[in-house]
């Protein structure tokens, strides 16, 4: 059995794109997964680096990410995290 800093470890190695891809990967609850990211990146074993991207002139319904970056609704970018060299 592994704990749950193991398994999101495993799943951002993987490239698993999200979190709620993590979260039906590992069967973790996204709050955890969420929690343990932030921990990862305070700790340094992760570094997390907001993608120079802007909106699109058309708004979200022109955009990828439309529904799962929050910009529009006042919340964070899109973000990439990378695991660290020890």
């Amino acid at each position: 059995m592994t704990g749950p800093l193991t398994a999101l470890l495993a799943e951002v190695a993987a490239g698993t794109p999200t979190v709620a891809e993590m979260a039906r990967n590992t069967g973790l609850s996204t709050d955890v997964l969420r929690a343990g990211l932030d921990h990862l990146v305070r700790t340094g074993r992760l570094q997390a680096t907001n993608l120079p991207i802007g909106c699109p002139p058309s708004g979200c319904g022109g955009c990828g990410a439309a529904g799962g970056c929050g910009v529009a609704e006042g919340g964070n970018s899109l973000v990439t995290l990378s695991l660290t060299r020890r």
